[in-house]
Parts: structure tokens; sequence; C-alpha cells
């Protein structure tokens, strides 16, 4: 398996995401010198996260297929999941990248901390999560609460509502099909928690306004000592 790393390969990736840029402007935007950043595409091991166009100059773009690759090697996908996926890195990822992990306009991540690889399926892991919890409570609509809430409180119960959400950071992962959701979501931690957690919001919230509910949901925990909303 391979990825950029937490070093001079993985800045110079993510300072030109979603850019064509000459060598001269990558080490600009990098803050590499211009012969560091000479030296890391020309690196046969770095053919696989960078690409090179002659024009009346060489320009460098970002080679997105290494994760789709990496992805395939931990998680059941099918064909055309892996291809959705590369079109989506392609696509759509580079202005998600933009929007959610500037600074400053620029963007960055805390390459000390966990390499760029993991920092990106941390994030399609995340976003799966939320993802698949709408996807699969959605109806005309609305958000279908009846089975959650049911669980919750020990009887057949019918609900449905609308919840707040920012939603627009889901549009990176809307194409996917639901069991490349669901491979991304147990893929890490993250998404399994994305994925629980709206499941315990909605049902503390609706706890917190409704006692009569709230009753029995904290009835049907006393036996386990804990707190209630934390077995749903």
């Amino acid at each position: 398996m391979k990825e950029p790393g937490k070093g001079e390969v993985a800045e110079l990736f993510i300072s030109i995401i979603g850019k064509k840029l000459t060598i001269e402007e990558a080490a600009n935007e990098s803050k590499l010198s211009i012969d560091k950043v000479a030296e890391v595409i020309s690196n046969q091991d770095s053919l696989n996260f960078f690409k090179k166009k002659e024009d009346s100059n060489l320009k460098i773009s970002c080679n997105y297929s290494w994760i789709s690759e990496n992805l395939a090697t931990k998680i059941k996908l099918r064909t055309k999941e892996i291809e959705e996926i590369n079109t989506i890195m392609d696509t759509k990822f580079p202005k998600h990248a933009k929007e959610y992990w500037s600074e400053d306009s620029k963007i960055t991540r805390d390459l000390i901390s966990r390499s760029l690889g993991e920092w990106i399926e941390s994030e399609l892991s995340f976003l799966a999560g939320f993802s698949l919890w709408f996807r699969e409570k959605e109806l005309d609509g609305n958000t279908d609460l009846s089975t959650l809430i049911s669980d919750a409180v020990g009887e057949n119960v019918s609900a449905s509502g609308t919840i707040e959400f920012d939603r627009k950071r889901l549009e990176l992962l809307k194409t996917l099909t639901t069991n490349a959701l669901i491979s991304l979501k147990d893929m890490s931690p993250a998404g399994k928690i994305a994925y629980r957690s709206m499941d315990v919001a909605i049902i503390k919230g609706i706890s917190d306004g409704d006692e009569d509910y709230a009753n029995k949901m904290k009835n049907r925990t006393l036996p386990q000592k804990e707190a209630w909303w934390k077995f749903w």
C-alpha cells in the first residue's frame, strides 16, 4: 500500500489539490524549494500521486487514484464503486477540501498527527456514516424515525420529522451506492461514531422534549445503571 505519508510528498500534494501548477508555482504554494519540488516529482514512487503535463511549461497536478486503490485493499468495493470514488476524488474532492480543510484560504492538515492518506480515509468514513443514516431514514422528504423510537421505548411508534443538519458537506458522497457507504462507514471508528451519534442526538432530543417518552426509555435501561441514552 502506498500513500503520500507525512513528509514532503504529502506537503506538496495537499498544497496543489485542485490546481495545475508549474514547478515554480508549486514551490511557492508548498513552501518547498524549487529543487525539492523537482526532486519529488522526479521520484518514480511519486508518479502514483502526481500527474505531469507538458505544455509550454511543465505543469503538475494531483493524481487521486491511489485513494481508491488503497480502499480496495481494506474494504469490499465493486468495480463500479471504485470507479465512482475515482470520479468523486477527481471532480468533487478538491472543492470539498477547499471548503472544509482550509485555514486562511489554504488547504491544510496536521501531517504530524496522521498521514494524508489517514486524513482522507477518515473524512470519507465520517461522511459515509452520516450519509448512510439519512439515506436509510429519509422518506418522501421527511426523516422516518419510527423504527428508532419504537426500539427505544419498547412499543410501536409512528414518527417522522425534518432534521436541521448541514447537509452540504454530505454532497461529496451523494452518488455512492448504499453498499459503498456501509463499507466506508465500517472502515473506521469515525464512520461508526458519526452514524451512531445521529441516533443518540435524536433520542436525547425526543427525551428532552417529551417526558412520557423519556420515562419509557429510562425505565428500559434502569437495570444497566447507566445513562439511558448510551444504549441507543
